[in-house]
């Protein structure tokens, strides 16, 4: 177990009697759970994660803490294959097992669609949380919940960034939501609920610049659970911006603020000593997701049913990879790799275009060398939009690319990879004014020409800051994903891919100056 000592010399003064008693909370977060519900299989975390050691984490948290939360900060869905496969389902219903007591809604949590996220709602045992993310819908998600831990009630809101909406949202799903400023919606909740709540908690869904934004902007919030983006350890004080660790005695106005990491690879345990409306003492840790944890056996059970139906559909070896392909995050989201050079070419070729473009936001994972399975692809591949090509100009083309390398250094899921292009940048300029050559197919780029591209429609349709394709002409929507056309050509033969500088960072002699 995990001990916390340094908490226990005033958990002893937790009573729920009388009213006005000093009370010890602990709030379990989890955060970019995105299908993981068996161990991660690749990947720098490989062996971490996974429900069923979650499962024992909560329980043996349960047993020792009196007043217990259990909440996530979204984006539940899409990643693995047995979330594309089931959907939601299976993460819905282990959720259901493991206790939790509210989710925020993230922007993949609508990748199939608001009518099945609603359905998914009737099938959780909690609330769906989307305060600032209104469906026309009303039965899709709430605004606000509130929950009793001992006579202490605990209100709880969720929102998602302004980064996030609507750069990364189903594109059909931003005809049917209405969007609210974070901080706005956030003000609103405080007005609504400070009355009847002794503290305000935010399950939020964006990055961490955006949350200590949100810190600073509604210091009547008293707990900021962030998610969307990496996590830390330790906790950000009231007033502060970089975490610390350990026990902190709390002097300032606002919300404590903690993000745990994502994929269930750790969970995060905040602990708080609550007295007259104050939340006096705070302690944050990320209790590890790995092979030491045992395996809860009735989560086990479940997930083994899960994985053996899985694994019937999904286990068939479709062909081979000549060599390992690159795709994790941080690859794939900042340079050229094989995997995103092989995508794009496949792209390209399918629609016989100029130019093959693939936002590596959809790309999910690496690929290792040998036999590859069906699983295998559906969780590099896990997004079931299509592939769409169009004309744009020259200038049209450039600003894209602009937009593709705009928040470098940072991983970006609007980054392109690129098949007919050279493309040299300068990572030094400021953001729009990076490109400093581009070559298609050989020849350099014409402002003025019209070039024929290939992309998936997420981007076609404005995805990710691609708003400029709006303005493309001679759409045609090819009605197949492109997870299909990989599998094709896994079928066709043993696939290989290089890096063959197609992007090249660049600092120029002007960003020297």
């Amino acid at each position: 177990m995990y001990p916390l000592l340094a908490l226990a010399f005033f958990f002893a003064l937790s009573v729920t009697d009388p009213a006005d008693a000093q009370v010890a909370i602990t709030i379990l977060h989890s955060s970019e759970h995105h299908g993981t519900i068996q161990p991660i299989e690749h990947g720098p975390f490989a062996g971490f994660g996974g429900v069923e050691r979650r499962a024992t984490l909560i329980k043996q948290v349960r047993q020792e803490a009196e007043h217990l939360l259990v909440v996530d900060s979204g984006d539940l869905l899409t990643g693995t294959a047995l979330s594309s496969v089931y959907r939601g389902e299976a993460d819905i219903t282990v959720m259901n097992l493991m206790g939790y007591d509210a989710v925020a809604v993230g922007n993949h949590d609508f990748d199939f669609g608001v009518r099945h996220l609603k359905g998914l709602r009737k099938e959780a045992t909690f609330p769906f949380l989307c305060t600032n993310v209104r469906p026309q819908d009303p039965d899709v998600c709430q605004r606000h919940a509130i929950t009793h831990l001992g006579h202490v009630r605990v209100g709880l809101i969720g929102l998602i960034g302004k980064k996030n909406y609507p750069d990364t949202f189903n594109r059909a799903v931003v005809r049917e939501v209405e969007f609210v400023d974070p901080i706005v919606a956030a003000k609103q909740a405080v007005e609504e609920l400070r009355e009847r709540v002794e503290i305000l908690v935010a399950l939020t869904h964006q990055d961490t610049e955006e949350d200590l934004a949100l810190a600073k902007a509604v210091p009547g919030l008293d707990v900021i659970i962030g998610g969307h983006t990496e996590g830390f350890d330790g906790l950000v004080p009231p007033g502060q911006t970089k975490p610390v660790e350990g026990r902190v005695e709390l002097t300032g106005v606002g919300p404590v603020f903690v993000k745990t990491h994502r994929q269930g690879r750790t969970l995060g345990r905040l602990d708080l000593l609550y007295h007259e409306k104050t939340i006096m003492v705070a302690e944050a840790h990320n209790l590890p997701v790995s092979g030491a944890v045992s395996s809860d056996p009735d989560m086990a059970k479940l997930v083994r049913d899960y994985a053996q139906r899985l694994d019937e559909q999904t286990n068939q070896v479709i062909g081979k990879a000549a060599h390992t392909f690159e795709g994790e995050n941080r690859d794939i989201r900042t340079r050229e790799t094989n995997l995103g050079n092989l995508l794009a070419d496949l792209a390209r070729q399918h629609a016989g275009t100029e130019i093959g473009l693939v936002n590596s936001g959809m790309i999910r994972g690496s690929m290792p060398a040998g036999p590859v399975t069906l699983k295998r692809v559906m969780e590099v591949l896990p997004f079931d939009s299509s592939l769409t090509s169009f004309t744009v100009t020259g200038a049209t083309l450039k600003a894209a690319l602009e937009n593709g390398v705009s928040r470098l250094p940072q991983a970006s899921g609007r980054f392109l990879q690129v098949s007919g292009l050279a493309v040299i940048f300068d990572p030094t300029a400021p953001s729009g004014s990076r490109i400093t050559a581009v070559q298609v197919n050989g020849t350099p780029l014409n402002p003025a020409r019209r070039y024929s591209v290939a992309a998936d429609n997420f981007i076609a349709e404005g995805g990710d800051g691609y708003t400029m394709f709006l303005q493309a002409t001679d759409r045609h929507d090819h009605q197949i994903p492109l997870r299909d056309v990989l599998l094709s050509a896994l079928k066709a033969g043993p696939i290989a891919a290089k890096v063959e500088a197609r992007i090249t960072a660049r600092v120029s002699v002007s960003g020297n100056n």
